[in-house]
């Protein structure tokens, strides 16, 4: 596949999207089977064909469509989109310092961020928090391990993250903000990166993140040491009852 042949593909899954979006939405729409073709064949691309076109900010285009194809009303478009993002993601990550992006001035650097802001915000001010301090908790895994990443991505996903928690825990002033706190916490906990990478790569969705509990949140590490906790704690209790066994048996021996 040639770069020609990769930024024609990806438009016309961009377009299908778009044009599916607008009509009834249904799976066996032929919108939808256009976007979800292209989508296929986008991931057959060469890995340094697609890993090029990425990164390169000549075509941002591929970093704004994140959120209308992985927040895509329809299921197809939706998952093939997820599939297709960690596929180009894991590409990056797997290059390590070997493929970096092309260094910026500071003044375009800032204005290309401040953009991907303006495009991912929802003009509710509590929803736009929320979103600003995901993307700063996941903008943090390119400094951790080392790599470079595509500008608008911890922007885009923290959008998807977001809608996902206000689809399903509503506002965060609602009833569920325990829920957006711990959710939030863990994703900025400096103990916690494997988290934070996890969602950026697409291996822990939006959805996924909501329903999970703040012990599967936790870091590797506390998650040793509660399970440590658990086994000492069930030990003891198993040493209380044998305790109490012997203390029994021995009464009943005395006693006859």
């Amino acid at each position: 596949m040639q770069k020609q042949e990769f930024l024609e593909l990806f438009e016309a899954a961009t377009k299908a999207a778009k044009s599916a979006a607008r009509g009834d939405g249904k799976s066996s729409s032929p919108a939808v089977s256009r976007c979800v073709d292209a989508m296929v064949r986008l991931k057959e691309a060469p890995e340094s064909l697609a890993r090029e076109l990425v990164i390169d900010l000549k075509y941002p285009q591929i970093g704004a469509s994140h959120s209308l194809l992985v927040d895509h009303k329809n299921p197809r478009i939706q998952s093939e989109a997820k599939l297709l993002y960690s596929l180009w993601l894991r590409y990056l990550y797997a290059t390590g310092k070997k493929q970096s992006r092309p260094v910026l001035k500071k003044k375009k650097k800032k204005k290309l961020v401040e953009e991907e802001m303006v495009s991912t915000t929802t003009g509710d001010c509590n929803r736009d928090k929320v979103r600003e301090i995901l993307a700063k908790a996941l903008s943090k895994v390119a400094v951790e391990m080392k790599e470079g990443v595509v500008s608008c991505d911890s922007w885009s996903v923290a959008a998807s993250v977001e809608s996902a928690m206000f689809e399903r825990l509503g506002s965060f002033e609602g009833t569920q903000k325990a829920k957006y706190r711990s959710i939030l916490f863990n994703m900025g906990d400096s103990r916690n990166p494997d988290l934070r990478r996890k969602v950026l790569l697409g291996e822990i969705s939006g959805e996924r993140l909501v329903s999970m509990e703040k012990e599967e949140m936790a870091s590797n590490k506390i998650q040793m040491e509660v399970q440590n906790i658990k086994e000492k704690a069930r030990v003891r209790d198993e040493n209380r009852v044998k305790s109490m066994q012997m203390f029994q048996s021995d009464s009943s021996m005395i006693m006859t």
